[in-house]
């Protein structure tokens, strides 16, 4: 490799780390905008090139994020970026024999510990978000669009509540990769989704911590069987909820 392109890399990737540093330390905190282009060259007495090299580095591990005619903004916390990486590669698992499978049995094990974790440390006002979500939720069982956005908030709210930005990333992603088992509608299965976090939102108000982890599974495994049941059928234009 060229000796002139090997130095350009080692800088881009000096500034990358140092910046990863610097927002880690929290002296570059989650939101906070970055000092300009021209600015980090003068402080790393570096090239712009290699300090926009840096950049696009630090925003494709999801620290940051860089709009056009904008400055770069820290998003530590809330950007799903290093999550939509791996997106490729949960299709390929996906493809696999067992690949579905395997994503509902670990969104089976995060899904039962948010439950169990909200029944325990639930707040009244994360309550009131859920009880507002189901009221939802209820509503829209006849507009299947609507549904299946309301049965994502509902189980968002629970993936919210522990306060950690990477379980809520990772549910996101999740329910992401696993929306294929949207693409198959089996009679009912909105109404029996319902009814599933009905009983979950009841186990979590009730403080009740097995009866919330039960009826999660109970549920998540009923979203599976209708999967599966449709897959069956070959029933590709029906749906089920998750």
């Amino acid at each position: 490799m060229d000796e002139p392109v090997k130095r350009s890399r080692r800088i881009y990737e000096d500034i990358s780390l140092k910046l990863t540093e610097k927002i880690n330390s929290g002296e570059f905190p989650d939101g906070c905008i970055l000092p300009s282009e021209r600015e980090l060259a003068e402080m790393f007495g570096a090239s712009r090139t290699a300090v926009r090299e840096a950049m696009l580095s630090l925003q494709s591990s999801g620290q940051i994020s860089v709009r056009p005619r904008s400055r770069a903004r820290v998003t530590l916390l809330n950007n799903t970026s290093f999550f939509n990486q791996l997106s490729a590669s949960a299709q390929n698992l996906l493809a696999r024999p067992n690949g579905v499978a395997d994503l509902q049995e670990v969104r089976m094990f995060l899904e039962c510990g948010l439950a169990r974790y909200a029944a325990c440390y639930a707040s009244p006002k994360e309550i009131d978000k859920l009880t507002v979500a189901l009221e939802q939720n209820k509503k829209a069982i006849a507009d299947p669009d609507l549904f299946i956005k309301t049965d994502m908030d509902f189980h968002g709210i629970l993936a919210e509540i522990p306060g950690n930005p990477i379980i809520a990333a990772c549910n996101s992603a999740l329910a992401g990769w696993l929306m294929s088992q949207r693409t198959v509608r089996v009679k009912g299965a909105f109404k029996i989704a319902y009814q599933g976090h009905e009983k979950i939102y009841q186990a979590i108000v009730a403080r009740d911590v097995e009866a919330a982890d039960k009826t999660m599974a109970d549920h998540l495994k009923a979203v599976s069987e209708f999967y599966w049941k449709g897959r069956a059928a070959k029933a590709g234009t029906l749906e089920v909820v998750v």
